[in-house]
């Protein structure tokens, strides 16, 4: 039986939250003070990091352990 939850993308939208967050938190980030100070390119950024991270994750949880 495997140790992968039933529901994956659960677990990689926590694995990525977690790794945003603490990404910002190391560098000094404050996010809410931040938000209104981006630019759309710099927002752009971010969502298409987010959806790299994502896609990054998920292929990680769907990963077949090896035995």
């Amino acid at each position: 039986m495997s140790n992968l939850p039933e529901k994956p993308e659960k677990i990689s939208n926590k694995v990525v939250d977690l790794l945003v967050n603490n990404a910002f938190r190391k560098n000094g980030v404050d996010i809410e003070s931040v938000k209104g100070n981006l630019l759309d390119e710099q927002k752009q950024e971010i969502k298409e990091l987010l959806e790299e991270l994502t896609q990054q994750v998920e292929a990680f949880v769907k990963q077949k352990p090896n035995k």
